[in-house]
């Protein structure tokens, strides 16, 4: 995990802090593979996979994850203000944010799909300034769980350990929850953050989000 991180005298994040964190285990390719063809079929209301990978984090895995990254900002920089550091990631209050989302969107925290799903729409509202349309996201979580189903991609899912799992989904949550927070401290959507968040999609393998309508 490569994290560059720059921290001014309000704590606002540098917006490239987050860049390389959401798939930084490698996960390009197999994110890209879940969302292949997902897009497509996301308004037809693709039917609800039995197979759908459940996936349970408590308290202690945040905390656990979040001093990974700790630990490696302050490894980059001997200097970094670490209370700076401590406050943001407290304030991006990850498990929180998800938890709110996903149920606001009908879904649940504790399936991969559903974590796929809720963070690519709330990428998608914060690139657009627009709130996504409830059933879209629904359809778009159950054509996620139909592709994860699929064969290749079924068979890329199973080769992950636990803690493998674990890993891609906490750095795609963290990097939604990370760059929301600094837009909500910069108090406005800079076109910075928005290509950040144009890059921050296409890691979890959506490759242009400014095409994608969930509205």
């Amino acid at each position: 995990m490569l994290v560059m991180v720059g921290l001014n005298a309000t704590a606002q994040w540098d917006p490239g802090a987050t860049q390389s964190l959401g798939m930084g285990h490698g996960f390009n390719a197999l994110s890209q593979s879940v969302m292949s063809n997902t897009f497509n079929n996301a308004n037809k209301g693709t039917s609800k996979a039995e197979n759908a990978d459940y996936i349970y984090f408590g308290f202690s895995n945040f905390r656990g994850f979040e001093e990974k990254i700790f630990n490696q900002l302050v490894a980059n920089d001997k200097n970094v203000d670490k209370g700076k550091i401590r406050r943001f990631l407290s304030d991006s209050r990850t498990m929180h944010q998800f938890n709110i989302r996903s149920r606001d969107f009908g879904l649940k925290d504790t399936y991969i799909s559903d974590i796929l799903a809720t963070g690519i729409a709330w990428n998608w509202e914060m690139y657009h300034q627009t709130k996504s349309s409830k059933q879209k996201v629904i359809n778009l979580r159950n054509a996620i769980r139909g592709n994860m189903a699929k064969g290749p991609v079924k068979t890329q899912i199973a080769k992950l350990s636990a803690t493998d799992k674990t890993d891609w989904m906490m750095s795609f949550m963290y990097n939604n929850a990370m760059l929301a927070q600094t837009i909500k401290n910069t108090g406005k959507l800079t076109a910075t953050q928005k290509q950040q968040l144009a890059q921050t999609a296409k890691q979890a393998g959506v490759e242009n989000i400014a095409s994608v309508s969930l509205k």
